[in-house]
């Protein structure tokens, strides 16, 4: 049979014109930033509109009268009623029980809780306002509509920064989602709604957040390519402040280091020159200009046995750590240039 005869045929065509629109709505859809789960319902909406061209496209049956008529009557309606239920039985079905269970369920009591249990509260207060149709984290959701959690590391925000976000979203906008649109669409009656225990829980969890092995960025992932905090004078700025000891009490790298990377401990790194080499075990002899995001971390982090060197994270959060060596860092780029 030729390409064009079936082409031709009414039901290829239907076909066709299936794919094309299932092809065209999950792009939409994908586009627009709705969850997987939305972009399969829409696509069974597809299919039924292909069933409902397909059915008043058959041939016409002869005119039934008597017993024969309800017949054919109530095997329509069972046929149709199957097809239904057995296609809404793939999709989310509501639980009355378990929405009267959330609903009775008793607050939060953060002051009962501490470490993972409160942190585990916190989860369940994120999935339970569907937090993840707009961020992406731990791996779970989409971040088409809200900051991905993952890569700008949320965990490094402080706890007022975090809640004010939730509270009063329209206050600063994420980078990469401060048009109009992105700006309104993280509601504002989080405030009314999560009690202050849970808003707490909900912090403790948000703040797991954050990684030791990559430098935090910002923007919006389909945007273009998301700005490196090492990268953004903003950042910088704030690095240079913690690095010379203006914004953490006993966090000062200038001591040691020197305010311009000349170092004025005996025994301190010279952030000024990219070829110094690592006195780590494991990173042996390793230049400074081969290090990865993870191993000037963990040397700040975690220190430098058999160096005055010490290990700065028990003392300071993540955020700090961070801060500090994107200005660290910054001596050796310039030297480079």
């Amino acid at each position: 049979m030729q390409l064009g005869s079936l082409v031709k045929n009414r039901w290829i065509k239907k076909f066709i014109w299936y794919i094309i629109g299932a092809v065209i709505v999950t792009a939409v859809t994908k586009k627009a930033g709705f969850p997987p789960l939305f972009i399969v319902i829409f696509n069974v909406y597809v299919f039924a509109c292909l069933l409902f061209y397909v059915i008043i496209d058959l041939p016409s049956m002869k005119e039934l009268t008597g017993l024969r008529a309800f017949v054919y009557l109530i095997v329509t309606f069972a046929l149709f009623s199957g097809i239904y239920i057995g296609i809404s039985s793939f999709l989310p079905q509501f639980n009355p029980e378990f929405e009267i269970a959330e609903i009775r369920r008793p607050p939060v009591k953060l002051s009962a809780l501490s470490g993972p249990e409160a942190i585990k509260a916190g989860e369940d207060v994120f999935k339970k306002n569907k937090c993840a149709n707009c961020h992406k984290f731990k791996g779970m959701g989409t971040s088409m509509r809200g900051p991905n959690f993952d890569l700008v590391q949320i965990g490094l925000k402080d706890d007022k920064t975090l809640k004010t976000d939730i509270v009063d979203p329209r206050k600063e906008a994420a980078k990469g989602f401060d048009d109009q649109k992105s700006k309104t669409a993280m509601p504002t009656y989080f405030g009314e709604e999560i009690s202050e225990d849970e808003m707490g829980a909900l912090t403790a969890y948000l703040k797991t957040g954050w990684s030791k092995d990559h430098m935090p960025v910002r923007g919006k992932e389909d945007a273009g390519p998301m700005v490196r905090w090492d990268e953004e004078p903003e950042f910088i700025a704030l690095g240079k402040d913690v690095y010379e000891g203006n914004l953490y009490p006993g966090l000062n790298c200038s001591v040691c280091h020197g305010k311009d990377g000349v170092p004025i401990m005996q025994g301190a790194r010279d952030l000024r020159d990219p070829n110094s080499q690592s006195k780590r075990p494991g990173r042996d002899k390793q230049k400074l200009k081969d290090w990865s995001d993870a191993d000037w971390f963990d040397s700040v982090a975690n220190g430098i046995p058999e160096t005055p060197m010490m290990g700065w994270l028990q003392q300071y959060p993540p955020r700090a750590i961070w801060l500090a060596i994107i200005y660290g860092k910054q001596f050796s780029k310039a030297k480079g240039k």
